[in-house]
């Protein structure tokens, strides 16, 4: 089936202005978080009306995204869970367009008409999964619909400013183009009815410094797909037949590149396939790619681009189940649960057949398969370094040193940023967040690599087994024989009476709660910590959280405030004193660590184990058959 050029969908068009309408609803709120933390944090919108507590510039900065979102129709804070825009306000201008490069080009097109005449605001979803929206001329043209030729030009132009990364001017509103109500309640323009309108409420800043480079950079890109108009409007079809009728303007401009690049023209009988080919180059799908010729001297990736290959996230998060599992072994609650089977085998135990009796047959069943309390120790050992445990195991003995330093590192960097809140001049500090960047990126390093092969899934196990006992010893039939609340008393009960006595479990509940909020965000924020640069903890949401969503929970996708004070709660609980973790806050020479373990031969172990100062990294693995990894 042949698709019409005009009647093409444009994904990443879409995606970018619903992108900058959630921008635009994160700044706005941010802004307002920013003056309620003045304020002293107080609850309610009082920072919202009050100018007192905005400095000039985030006044006029706020009251320019308030007016932009009520042209849109955006209400601030109306997203379901998966962020998409719930119910609103009508739009106050039906159909406006905040996609600071869109409306920079369209403003280009339209100062030179004779490209295409006058272009207006695309139409179509933004939301969805098959978000796409279409090219429109102005209202008052009387084809709406631009003609194939001028599609093209204008997705192709488009496409070059995206893969160039054009800047834009910011945005600035017209307010002779935002309609009134008449007395009929009808919306209407200013100078006349709306349909009549051939200008646009939201338009690029033309007094701003970067309207001029914009310009430079918008004739470049016309200059360049006016040269390949012919085969252009031929590729473009293609595409869209690949994309089921959908197409990205900036994979459009690439294949383009790539096509003029290689010669092609448009009489080229096999235009299809070559159309293939550089999709796939462009995609990076195949092939070595050894004809890219780098322009304009040498040109050298960013190293960081590739950092994150350091760090496995998931074999990160997995650790969070391994601290709780350690923590509720210190507790007992393993003991205990074996306990109380061993009491319902030997018929001592006075429960009926039931829920919690199902569970105690399907437990006692699975303990050939279930890992035991020496296989538990050495998976603590192998992960956190915690004495016990088979002893050959290749013990993580640098995990504590570098959990203290991360955690007495966010500790220290956030009590600073008070007392310069107090001191000192409120101003961004975004480089004083390196030395926690360098602690986090030690941490989530050496949890990664002591999370590989074996270990992984025997973390998985071990979360599996976590559940179990929880729920188990959270029975009411349980509960009840033993006279208690809830599966902590449980816990205490039994341990007093039969292993010996109890452990306080309230500090060990803390311990793996913040343990688990930690890793969490570790594994949620690999891409910020391995990056150089930007703020890695936002204050300003430290200071004044923004209320949980509905369904998240801080222990699966932990904000930086939950960092923060899963942090000071581990400190607090382990009892390190502010000297303490004002020295261990400071920063150290990385220890060797790999990106994932090393097998190193047996002999070679031996020669550097003899030689002196010298000793195997913890990240160069054991004997496989000793290890679980």
């Amino acid at each position: 089936m042949t698709i019409a050029v005009k009647d093409i969908r444009y994904i990443d068009l879409a995606r970018r202005e619903r992108d900058h309408r959630l921008a635009l609803e994160n700044r706005l709120n941010q802004l307002d978080r920013s003056a309620r933390a003045r304020l002293g944090g107080a609850p309610g919108d009082q920072a919202r009306v009050d100018p007192i507590y905005y400095t000039a510039a985030e006044r006029e900065e706020r009251d320019r995204i308030a007016r932009i979102l009520k042209i849109l129709g955006v209400v601030p804070g109306q997203r379901d869970s998966n962020g998409s825009l719930l119910p609103g306000e009508p739009p106050a201008v039906p159909g406006e367009w905040s996609d600071p490069l869109f409306v920079a080009a369209r403003e280009g097109f339209n100062d030179s008409r004779l490209l295409i005449g006058r272009l207006g605001n695309p139409e179509g979803d933004l939301e969805g999964a098959r978000a796409g929206v279409v090219l429109r001329k102005s209202r008052r043209d009387r084809d709406r619909a631009p003609s194939a030729p001028e599609c093209v030009l204008v997705a192709h132009v488009l496409g070059i400013l995206i893969v160039d990364e054009a800047q834009p001017p910011p945005l600035r509103i017209d307010e002779s183009d935002v309609p009134i109500a008449n007395a009929d309640g009808n919306l209407e323009a200013k100078d006349g009815p709306q349909e009549d309108r051939d200008r646009f409420a939201i338009e690029p800043d033309k007094a701003h410094a970067g309207w001029k480079g914009f310009t430079a950079a918008f004739f470049r890109a016309v200059g360049e797909a006016r040269g390949l108009d012919d085969l252009a409007g031929k590729v473009l079809p293609i595409l869209a037949q690949v994309g089921g009728g959908r197409v990205e303007v900036a994979e459009f401009a690439r294949v383009m590149r790539q096509l003029a690049k290689a010669g092609v023209t448009a009489d080229e009988p096999q235009l299809a396939r070559r159309v293939d080919i550089a999709l796939d180059r462009v995609q990076k799908r195949g092939g070595d790619d050894l004809d890219r010729v780098v322009e304009g001297g040498i040109d050298l990736p960013d190293l960081e681009d590739y950092a994150d290959n350091a760090i496995v996230s998931d074999n990160v998060r997995l650790m969070g189940a391994v601290i709780c599992g350690a923590m509720l072994e210190d507790l007992r609650a393993f003991q205990v649960a074996d306990h109380i089977l061993e009491a319902a085998q030997a018929g001592t135990l006075p429960i009926g057949p039931g829920n919690a009796g199902r569970m105690l047959y399907r437990r006692w069943k699975q303990a050939p398969s279930r890992m035991t309390e020496a296989e538990r120790r050495t998976l603590y050992a192998m992960t956190m370094g915690q004495p016990g445990g088979d002893p050959a195991a290749n013990a993580n003995r640098e995990f504590s040193d570098l959990w203290l330093r991360f955690v007495s590192a966010v500790s220290s960097f956030v009590r600073q940023q008070d007392v310069d809140r107090l001191l000192r001049a409120n101003l961004p500090s975004a480089l004083g967040q390196q030395q926690v960047r360098k602690a986090a990126r030690d941490l989530a390093i050496n949890l990664s690599l002591h999370g590989y092969g074996m270990t992984y899934y025997a973390a998985l196990d071990l979360q599996e087994e976590v559940k179990a006992v929880i729920e188990l010893l959270s029975d009411p039939e349980i509960r009840a024989v033993y006279g208690a609340r809830d599966m902590y008393q449980v816990i205490d009960t039994v341990a007093t009476l039969e292993l010996g006595g109890a452990r306080t479990g309230s500090r060990l509940r803390t311990l793996a709660t913040a343990g688990m909020i930690i890793t969490a965000w570790l594994a949620n924020n690999v891409e910020k910590i391995m990056r150089p640069w930007g703020p890695l903890i936002d204050m300003t949401e430290v200071r004044s959280p923004a209320p949980r969503m509905a369904g998240r929970r801080a222990t699966v996708e932990p904000s930086d405030y939950d960092l923060v004070n899963a942090c000071e709660l581990w400190l607090a609980d382990t009892a390190v004193d502010d000297s303490r973790v004002e020295q261990l806050a400071q920063p150290r020479e990385t220890p060797v660590m790999t990106s994932k373990p090393v097998r190193v031969p047996a002999f070679a172990r031996e020669f550097l184990g003899d030689l002196p100062d010298i000793g195997l990294p913890m990240s160069a693995g054991a004997n496989g058959a000793r290890r679980i990894n």
